[in-house]
């Protein structure tokens, strides 16, 4: 993969290098000269034009354009105009590939990128046209500038496309995962959540005399809802049985919110209301057994995801983010001086503390959030649908749970071995590249540690 990008960038950089050495100085120093004097003028038009733009309403804030992207693209305009060396060649293309990345990250629709890339090419050619330049030398600068841009916009592509096609495959990957022999557990898990509900939400209206009072649990926010909500299509894809499902759901949902307000619940109306249950019970049994037969992709120690799949699921929750105003937090948690146990008692000790955290997290999570093994002894966790108080809660239970389990020892001899773990965390704040909360609660983890460890800080 890398050798391949290394080729094409080759191949860019060669045509980059031979548009600045077949192009007349002259031409060269005025268009370095106006993208110098320009960049800032050229910037502020073009985030004026994109702004405008429905498209983009979801990638694009006042607040944000003023404070980074606008001074951004201006440098990037400056650098780009003024590498005309090998080095500074190499430094734009790696630059610009990274964009891409990004991009594709937000997931910004490449028409959306290509009219950024327009706007760019016409502002500068107006300038140009303007400049005191003879007409020959006005066209050559004119179609410099469009080659240059045109190059650079293809490396933006390569990058989008690529990283694309690659979380394509991720999520197909992930769908596998998702089918294996656990997920036998994890339907009865949910089956027990479904009925649950129903018994609390049955409780509910008799508990009080008067039931115009009763408050029933909200079915969307249950263990089973959240799961729907954000795993259910991850796991099994869109199939007529899920839509089935949510039909079933939002029914469910309609007729309590009408009992509620209408203040009568009777027998038959509990009946029926057990009924759908029931039957949403039996479509999920029908699509696991379905699934299955299906498994891959698995960390082979903790047979959690792996981190290859974090696009696929970030990207759909942070989708669901913006559109609903329910955001996700991350959790990054870290065993806490891991390397002393595999030295004191072996890489065998080690890994089976990593199998029971895994197990321990996974077990103690609701059934739509997702845990990672993000590499070596350091677990990532998405929560889906949180507040900041609810983080500090969820957050300092898990790092309690690691702290009060007695994990296995040498030989797997069940001696009570002590473990801690350094939590940091984020919430999601409408940044649309999910890396950016990624990092902010790796930032965080990292000041648990300098704080002395076995602890949790937010961002």
């Amino acid at each position: 993969m890398d050798s391949q990008k290394d080729r094409k960038a080759a191949i860019l950089a060669a045509t980059l290098s031979s548009l600045w050495t077949d192009t007349e100085p002259a031409v060269r120093e005025r268009v370095t000269a106006i993208a110098l004097a320009e960049a800032e003028a050229i910037s502020k038009v073009f985030y004026a034009i994109l702004l405008d733009r429905p498209d983009s309403n979801t990638f694009l804030s006042h607040t944000l354009v003023q404070e980074r992207l606008r001074p951004s693209l201006a440098r990037w305009i400056k650098a780009l105009l003024t590498a005309s060396t090998d080095t500074a060649i190499a430094a734009v293309l790696e630059q610009n590939y990274q964009v891409g990345l990004i991009h594709a990250r937000i997931n910004i629709p490449l028409t959306l990128v290509n009219a950024g890339m327009r706007i760019v090419k016409k502002e500068l050619s107006a300038r140009l046209l303007a400049a005191d330049l003879s007409r020959a030398q006005t066209a050559s600068a004119i179609l410099f500038v469009g080659e240059l841009l045109d190059t650079v916009l293809d490396n933006m592509h390569e990058a989008y496309l690529g990283d694309l096609l690659g979380n394509v495959r991720h999520q197909q990957s992930l769908k596998m995962f998702m089918s294996g022999p656990n997920l036998a557990l994890e339907g009865e898990r949910l089956k027990s959540s479904l009925f649950d509900w129903l018994r609390n939400t049955v409780v509910s209206f008799y508990a009080h005399e008067d039931s115009n009072h009763a408050s029933p649990p909200a079915i969307e926010s249950s263990d089973f809802g959240l799961w729907l909500n954000h795993k259910a299509e991850l796991t099994f894809g869109r199939v007529t049985e899920l839509d089935l499902i949510r039909d079933r759901t939002n029914r469910i949902s309609a007729k309590v919110s009408a009992a509620v307000e209408g203040g009568w619940v009777t027998p038959a109306f509990v009946k029926e209301l057990n009924n759908d249950v029931t039957e949403i019970a039996y479509v999920l049994g029908t699509i696991i057994e379905k699934a299955m037969e299906i498994e891959s992709g698995r960390d082979p120690l903790t047979r959690l995801l792996t981190r290859r799949f974090m696009p696929a699921i970030f990207q759909r929750e942070v989708a669901i983010s913006l559109r609903h105003g329910k955001p996700f937090a991350v959790l990054l948690m870290d065993a806490d001086h891991f390397k002393t146990i595999n030295d004191t008692l072996g890489h065998q000790a080690g890994d089976s503390v990593l199998s029971d955290m895994a197990e321990l997290l996974h077990t103690h999570v609701r059934a739509g959030d997702f845990v990672f093994r993000y590499g070596g002894e350091e677990f990532l966790i998405l929560l889906t649908e949180m507040d900041e108080a609810a983080l500090r809660v969820k957050a300092d239970q898990l790092r309690r749970m690691v702290e009060e389990h007695r994990f296995p020892g040498a030989g797997g001899a069940g001696n009570g071995l002590r473990v801690t773990a350094s939590i940091g965390a984020a919430l999601h704040e409408g940044h649309p590249d999910y890396e950016h909360t990624v990092r902010r609660a790796d930032a965080a983890l990292y000041e648990a540690k300098r704080q002395g460890r076995n602890r949790v800080v937010v961002a």
